[in-house]
């Protein structure tokens, strides 16, 4: 399944770079690429750092 959360309009909302999201979120750019490309899924890890970071619900990440 797919997620719905678009990383990469979260990032840009904020007007932040790939750089400045990896530091927030705790990883690193090139993973951060990756998922904004769909060449990586993002990991539980990761999941709850952006719900964190941008204040999501874990709910908004899929469709069902």
């Amino acid at each position: 399944m797919k997620p719905r959360i678009d990383l990469k309009k979260l990032r840009k909302e904020r007007g932040w770079t790939q750089m400045q999201t990896a530091v927030a979120l705790g990883f690193c750019r090139s993973y951060i690429s990756a998922v904004e490309n769909d060449k990586q899924g993002i990991s539980i890890e990761m999941m709850n750092a952006i719900i964190q970071v941008f204040n999501v619900k874990y709910d908004d990440f899929y469709i069902e």
